[in-house]
């Protein structure tokens, strides 16, 4: 069975949730958070959200993606954390915005 990475996408403006991460280099980088697995997302999500300071953890759900649209994600992001990326369910692409912030 093939495993597609699962992230979270916020219900009422469509952004994928990015924030620093640490690769298994142990280097920091600004990426998009996923899980493997959709059990260990829905378990960890909540948790992981309130340690990111999220505002209204609840209104984030997950979003299965395929692994190229996962690494599309971060080519996107230039590991730039003024970017944030939007998630067209229509045409199944994001889109990169320059946060307001």
């Amino acid at each position: 069975m093939s495993r597609l990475p699962f992230v979270l996408k916020h219900s009422q403006t469509s952004q994928l949730f990015t924030c620093t991460l640490v690769n298994h280099y142990k280097l920091a980088y600004y990426g998009t958070k996923y899980w493997d697995y959709e059990e260990d997302a829905a378990a960890e999500a909540p948790e992981f959200l309130r340690a990111q300071g999220a505002a209204d953890p609840e209104l984030w759900e997950l979003l299965e993606l395929t692994d190229n649209q996962l690494k599309l994600c971060n080519v996107k992001l230039k590991n730039d954390p003024r970017l944030t990326l939007v998630w067209d369910a229509e045409s199944q692409r994001m889109s990169v915005h320059i946060s307001p912030s």
